[in-house]
């Protein structure tokens, strides 16, 4: 085969491996575009028969993943605060079964809804099923820790992976990944984070979260008791986090570098 012949081949191949990106690739489409009244959200429940099987394998809304809690049966959405489309997203998905379709039923997503962790409906289907989701908008960071699970009563330190998605900050990667650590205290609910990254001294070790000054360690405190309630009066705000662990959510938690220690030359 001539060079000819083999440039045409590696330019029909490239072809056609687009075109299947394109035609696979989840079609976006506005949020409220995919709201639906109460009667059609009623015929379409219906006509088909509930499969708790037929679930999200993944959802995105401008392009960010949501935090899919398939315990809690729960989809979590941080809004974008410097995103234009925050209130009305870019919505694709993939679903386990591919002839799949979504709605929501009625609702807007507003600041009076987001406040006050309204539960939003999104249902997905096909010609004869269909499971229902709820949906949780947060106006906050979302900072899931995900480690195996047969670790977490073994030991007192396990390994993790790190995911947060910062809505706060103005800055083109809101996404932050990590391994490391977590060293867990039962007694006040704080959890301290070891961050670990390759490199070969501490000062690349550390890592910057939320803006915050670079470090090699984190705390995380249960902000209130209550389910979602926040004090208003609490400061610094900007450093709280809707935390989940292994996509199961747990709260608002204040997220701050550990305490150093004092040096004891200083006594």
């Amino acid at each position: 085969m001539n060079r000819r012949k083999i440039l045409l081949s590696i330019i029909l191949f490239t072809t056609i491996i687009v075109i299947l990106i394109i035609i696979l690739q989840p079609k976006a489409r506005r949020y409220n575009k995919i709201i639906i009244s109460a009667d059609k959200w009623d015929s379409i429940i219906n006509a088909r028969t509930e499969n708790k099987n037929l679930v999200l394998e993944d959802i995105e809304f401008n392009d960010y993943n949501l935090i899919i809690d398939e315990k809690n049966n729960t989809l979590y959405y941080s809004i974008v605060n410097d995103s234009n489309g925050k209130y009305n997203p870019n919505v694709s998905f993939i679903a386990s079964n591919k002839k799949t379709e979504i709605a929501v039923l009625s609702d807007e997503i507003t600041d009076e809804l987001v406040k006050n962790n309204y539960k939003f409906k999104i249902i997905i289907y096909n010609d004869i099923e269909y499971h229902i989701y709820n949906m949780v908008c947060k106006d906050l960071p979302l900072l899931n820790i995900s480690y195996e699970e047969e670790t977490w009563n073994e030991k007192k330190v396990i390994p993790i992976n790190l995911y947060l998605f910062d809505n706060l900050t103005n800055i083109p990667n809101k996404i932050t990944t990590s391994s490391g650590k977590l060293k867990i205290n039962e007694n006040n609910y704080m959890i301290s984070l070891n961050m670990i990254t390759p490199g070969n001294n501490v000062r690349e070790n550390k890592k910057s979260i939320l803006n915050m000054k670079p470090s090699s360690e984190y705390t995380l405190t249960k902000v209130n008791s209550e389910e979602d309630k926040i004090d208003e009066d609490i400061e610094p705000k900007n450093n709280r986090v809707a935390l989940f662990m292994n996509n199961e959510y747990q709260g608002i938690y204040s997220l701050d570098h550990k305490a150093e220690r004092k040096d004891k030359s200083n006594k």
